[in-house]
């Protein structure tokens, strides 16, 4: 397989993956579902008793992970846009 069939391969791939993170982040019962869950755990967070600090951090990290798993969509749809950006170029 050539240089460019293998880039070709690879940006169609990458395409893919961002449309379909394009369509995970329009997507109102995702955006729904995931407000829901972070405000339970942001109501979860502010009712732990203050001596449960192992609990807060858990039920943070919890929310982190939510935030992060957001950014990893995001960063599929950059990371298109930028090698997509480059090809034209």
């Amino acid at each position: 397989m050539s240089e460019s069939n293998v880039l070709e391969d690879n940006m169609g791939e990458m395409a893919e993956q961002a449309d379909s993170a394009k369509q995970m982040l329009d997507n109102n019962s995702f955006n729904a579902a995931f407000d829901a869950l972070n405000s339970s755990l942001v109501q979860q967070i502010v009712a732990t008793p203050p001596e449960a600090s192992a609990e807060r951090e858990r039920l943070y990290m919890m929310f982190k992970s939510g935030q992060m798993f957001v950014q990893q969509l995001a960063g599929l749809i950059n990371n298109y846009e930028l090698a997509n950006q480059q090809e034209v170029e």
